[in-house]
């Protein structure tokens, strides 16, 4: 399929498609799913949002793709790379690509955000061909740096910082990174 970017052993990560809108309200902009990224978009911000997801791959070359089972299509999350456009993020990390992930609630706890983050860091290495790749996430969400770690990525508390459009609680900004393995 053109749309696919990358396929895993139960996911295909692909571009997003104007039919997964419905999808995406229901199960990804929600309250649960965006606990850690700034609450449940409100529906003016809700298609201006899906929008970008639609064309930043096509337009930009990076991106979130849309995380479809293999098994029944279902879409059941959203994975992504891109650069860290923070501007109170550290110079060493501003401009870096970093990965990020998202799963509906009903998808979490059986290895769906390790598997796809996985194959998106590879892309950060092989496709993007950065030394390394970085993520981010807050201590509240304990569920995303179980992820960074299982992914084999190091804590790097030197580049934790504030990042003002996200609350308090999900402040300071924990930084995680991987280098890139040996070429062979």
């Amino acid at each position: 399929m053109a749309d696919t970017i990358c396929r895993t052993e139960r996911l295909v990560l692909r571009k997003w498609r104007e039919d997964d809108l419905a999808d995406w309200q229901a199960h990804l902009n929600t309250e649960e799913v965006r606990k850690h990224l700034g609450g449940k978009l409100p529906p003016e911000r809700e298609r201006e949002t899906f929008a970008r997801l639609l064309e930043t791959w096509d337009h930009e070359g990076h991106g979130f793709l849309a995380i479809e089972r293999v098994s029944d299509g279902a879409l059941v999350g959203s994975c992504g790379t891109g650069p860290v456009m923070a501007e109170t993020a550290p110079d060493e990390l501003r401009g870096s690509f970093e990965v990020g992930y998202q799963l509906r609630s009903d998808a979490r706890g059986q290895g769906y955000a390790t598997e796809a983050a996985a194959a998106v860091v590879a892309m950060i290495f092989d496709r993007f061909d950065q030394e390394v790749a970085y993520a981010q996430t807050s201590q509240a969400n304990c569920g995303s740096w179980r992820v960074m770690q299982r992914l084999g990525m190091a804590r790097r508390k030197d580049l934790d910082y504030d990042d003002p459009d996200y609350p308090p609680q999900e402040n300071p900004t924990m930084v995680w990174s991987m280098q890139r393995p040996e070429r062979g």
